[in-house]
């Protein structure tokens, strides 16, 4: 009998906005919740198993959901202990990730609220597909 394999497709359809600040991961949901009227909220850590490791790598997560307006937002962090969620992106501290139909000009607007605030450096929209380790974003 022959050997089968599955191939998974996944879905990269989300903006992912590169977040650097040397604060806090609650005080940057903090933050954000202020600058674009969001409701961040802690949820159980993201669990990354990497074959060269034997415990798995905890990333804090923020998230909250219009459902009305089927929109997903989420804060991850990008460093934990062990390593970095994302390594080709070692500048980036925070990933916030829309989930959802958004048009570019209010992604634009929002990337120029961030900035704004006082807590964080810089933020910039990150191109999901150029990314190598993009299958550790899967929420």
């Amino acid at each position: 009998m022959g050997k089968h394999t599955l191939e998974i497709a996944y879905d990269y359809d989300f903006v992912l906005i590169g977040i650097s600040s040397h604060e806090k991961d609650y005080r940057i949901c903090w933050a954000l919740n202020n600058q674009l009227g969001l409701n961040l909220v802690k949820t159980d850590a993201l669990e990354i198993k990497d074959k060269k490791q034997d415990d798995p790598s905890f990333f804090s997560l923020f998230s909250f959901e219009l459902p009305d307006e089927f929109m997903d937002y989420f804060i991850i962090a990008n460093r934990s202990e062990k390593g970095l969620l994302i390594p080709e992106q070692k500048q980036v501290d925070y990933f916030f990730i829309i989930r959802g139909e958004i048009e570019n000009d209010k992604v634009m607007d929002m990337i120029r609220r961030i900035k704004e605030s006082s807590l964080v450096q810089t933020a910039f929209r990150v191109d999901v597909n150029a990314l190598k380790s993009k299958q550790n974003l899967i929420l």
